[in-house]
């Protein structure tokens, strides 16, 4: 299923859209066994990408919640992820191709955890060494997100507000910090909209889109896998800053990133002629 033309539009206007099912039942219990399986050790993983983790105090056996970042580039179940046509096409309408990927992560709220909050933000804040500013991101559910276990909140159209901050400016220690900034727009509607999302749908959302999610209330975990992407005019601007992110400087300053560390994403016509 593909994006009509209104909803395009609505994704150029306010900066994120609801999208349909691009995971099967089958895809799903694979990856939330397969997420399940690094959390715990059973497989090899870099434990440098499995940082940001809040410790549960409550009852023996909870698994921690954990963002998990670039699993693509070292895991082989998620490296397959990658040629998913569906969202391959879906990303093709909203982005100038070939789009690529630009980093993966997974979430995981574990139940009645309401501290597995994540802060107000701009992508691009942590993405500023690449540019133009028009990468995007595909959320998508592994169990149904909703209000009540730690769905995705966004304000609408903030992604087109030229706020300046870089990330040293950012205060990690209040949860509303971007919310505050004396830049944003007089008169800006700031009213969170929540984005609930089935399992197995996804979720798109701009690079500058303000974005984020509260705890999980719920007896039930909440997993999601997360796809960052780059349209095909994504240049290197500057140079690493941060060891759990790809590697920029395997092309010149100015070049377009490309390559086997950024795969492009597959569509109908360019599985058909590979």
């Amino acid at each position: 299923m593909l994006f009509t033309d209104a909803e395009i539009e609505q994704y150029k206007e306010q900066g994120y859209l609801q999208g349909p099912r691009v995971f099967s039942d089958g895809q799903i219990v694979v990856l939330q066994q397969h997420i399940d399986e690094i959390l715990d050790g059973r497989v090899d993983f870099p434990k440098h990408l499995m940082g940001e983790t809040i410790e549960q105090s409550g009852a023996k056996g909870q698994l921690p919640s954990v963002k998990v970042v670039n699993l693509f580039r070292h895991d082989p179940v998620f490296a397959e992820v990658v040629d998913n046509v569906g969202i391959g096409e879906l990303a093709h309408q909203l982005m100038q191709g070939p789009v690529r990927l630009w980093e993966d992560q997974m979430i995981y709220k574990p139940s009645f955890d309401e501290r597995t909050v994540l802060a107000w933000h701009q992508d691009y804040t942590y993405w500023d060494h690449v540019g133009p500013a028009d990468m995007g991101t595909c959320w998508i559910a592994l169990e149904d997100a909703t209000v009540d276990n730690g769905c995705m909140h966004v304000v609408p159209g903030s992604h087109r507000w030229d706020l300046d901050y870089t990330r040293e400016d950012v205060d990690g220690s209040d949860p509303d910090w971007l919310l505050k900034r004396p830049d944003i727009p007089v008169g800006a509607d700031l009213a969170p909209v929540a984005c609930e999302v089935a399992a197995g749908h996804c979720h798109f959302h701009h690079c500058k889109t303000f974005h984020g999610s509260f705890g999980n209330r719920t007896a039930d975990a909440r997993r999601s896998y997360i796809m960052h992407l780059m349209p095909g005019n994504t240049r290197r601007l500057g140079d690493n800053w941060n060891e759990r992110q790809g590697d920029v400087e395997i092309v010149p300053v100015g070049a377009v990133l490309e390559g086997a560390t950024y795969p492009e994403l597959k569509t109908a016509a360019s599985q058909d002629s590979a």
